[in-house]
C-alpha cells in the first residue's frame, strides 16, 4: 500500500513535466526557464532511485522515477536549445541596432541626390523610416492617455495603416474601442521596439496581427526565418498581455505570401491563437472593406444577434467610392456615392 501511495504521489508530481516540457518547446525561448530549479529536481529523482538502488526494491515505483527522470532532463536540453534561440534572437536585434544607429549617423553626409533617393526607397533602415516611426510612436503615446482598457488593437504595417478604422466601426456599428496602432514600412525583425506603445500600454482584450506584407517584397525572403521571428512575436505577446491573439494573414497573392500564410495557419494552431481567414478579400471588389468585414466578427464582446446579422447583411453589398464632384466648391476632392454589388 505504501509503494501505491508513492508512486500515486509521483505521477501526479511528474504529470506536470510533459505539459512544461510541451510549454518550453513551443515557447522557443529560456527566458522562463530555470535551469537551477530542472537540476535540483534531478538531483531529487535520483536521490529516490539511488535509494531504491540502494535498498534492492525493484518494483514499478522504480519505473515511475526512471519516467519521470527521464521528461525533467528533457527540460535540460530543451533549456540549451532555447538559450541559442534567445542568442541568435539579441545578435539580430543588435545587428538592427547597429544598421539603424550606422544610418542615422550617416544622415548629414548624404548628398541632396541620395536624399531624393531614399525617399523613394523601400528599404526599413533608412533614417525616413525611422524617424517616421518615431513620430507614431510619439503620437501613439499621446493617444494612450485617452484610451480605455480592455479594448480591441489591430498592429501591423501598411495594410493595417491604410485602414481607415474609425469610420469602418461606425459604418459596422461596432461599440467595443479598436485602436490602431499599426506602422508604415516595417519590417517582422523591427517590431520589437513598438510592442510596449502599441499594445502592452493599452492592457488590450484582443489583438490583430498583420505583418509581412512589406518584408515579401523581397524576392529572397526567408520564410522559415520569417515564421520563427512572427513566433517569436507572439510569445512575447502572449507573456506581456493576457489578450486574444488573432493572425491575419498577408494580404497578397504572391508565391512568398502563400508559402507564409499557409505556415500562419499552422502556427496558429502550435501557439494557440487564431487565424482569420482572409480568402474573400482577393474576389471582393473592394478589399479594405471585406477584410474589416472578416475580422469584426471576432471583435465583439458579445455574440451577433439578429439586428447585427441584418447589418451584416446589407453592409457586405455595399462600398462607398468617391466621384468627381462635377466642379461644384467644396473642401473635399469628392462626393461620396454608393455603389450597390450584386448579390450571389
Amino acid at each position: 500500500m505504501a509503494e501505491l501511495l508513492e508512486s500515486t504521489m509521483l505521477i501526479c508530481f511528474g504529470l506536470s513535466w510533459p505539459m512544461n516540457l510541451a510549454k518550453n518547446i513551443k515557447a522557443r525561448s529560456a527566458r522562463n526557464m530555470s535551469i537551477q530549479f530542472i537540476l535540483l529536481i534531478i538531483t531529487g529523482y535520483i536521490a529516490g532511485i539511488s535509494a531504491k538502488i540502494y535498498s534492492h526494491r525493484f518494483n514499478y515505483v522504480l519505473v515511475v522515477y526512471l519516467l519521470n527522470l527521464v521528461v525533467v532532463s528533457a527540460n535540460v536540453i530543451v533549456y540549451f536549445i532555447n538559450t541559442r534561440y534567445d542568442r541568435q534572437a539579441q545578435a539580430a536585434n543588435a545587428e538592427l541596432s547597429r544598421q539603424i544607429s550606422g544610418h542615422t549617423g550617416n544622415t548629414d553626409k548624404g548628398t541632396a541626390e541620395a536624399s531624393a533617393g531614399n525617399a523613394h526607397t523601400s528599404d526599413p533602415f533608412q533614417p525616413s523610416m525611422h524617424e517616421q516611426g518615431d513620430d507614431e510612436m510619439q503620437t501613439y503615446r499621446e493617444l494612450n492617455s485617452i484610451t480605455e482598457a480592455g479594448g480591441v488593437v489591430l498592429f501591423g504595417s501598411n495594410t493595417f495603416a491604410s485602414l481607415p478604422v474609425g469610420e469602418l466601426a461606425q459604418a459596422f456599428r461596432i461599440t467595443e474601442p479598436i485602436y490602431n496602432r499599426s506602422v508604415k514600412d516595417i519590417r517582422i525583425d523591427q517590431i520589437e521596439r513598438y510592442l510596449k506603445v502599441c499594445l502592452y500600454d493599452l492592457n488590450p482584450r484582443k489583438i490583430f496581427v498583420n505583418m509581412g506584407d512589406v518584408d515579401i517584397r523581397d524576392e529572397n525572403v526567408d520564410v522559415d526565418n520569417f515564421i520563427s521571428k512572427y513566433e517569436w512575436l507572439l510569445y512575447m505577446i502572449h507573456t506581456k498581455t493576457q489578450a486574444s491573439i488573432y493572425i491575419v494573414p498577408i494580404v497578397s497573392k504572391s508565391p512568398a505570401a502563400f508559402k507564409i500564410n499557409q505556415r500562419l495557419k499552422a502556427l496558429a494552431v502550435q501557439t494557440g491563437c487564431k487565424c482569420i481567414d482572409i480568402s474573400g478579400v482577393f474576389e471582393s471588389r473592394r478589399p479594405t472593406l471585406r477584410l474589416f468585414e472578416l475580422m469584426k466578427v471576432h471583435m465583439r464582446n458579445h455574440p451577433i444577434n439578429f439586428a447585427d446579422a441584418m447589418e451584416v447583411g446589407t453592409l457586405s453589398n455595399r462600398v462607398i467610392e468617391d466621384v468627381p464632384n462635377d466642379g461644384q466648391p467644396s473642401a473635399a476632392p469628392g462626393i461620396k456615392k454608393e455603389v450597390v454589388y450584386a448579390k450571389h
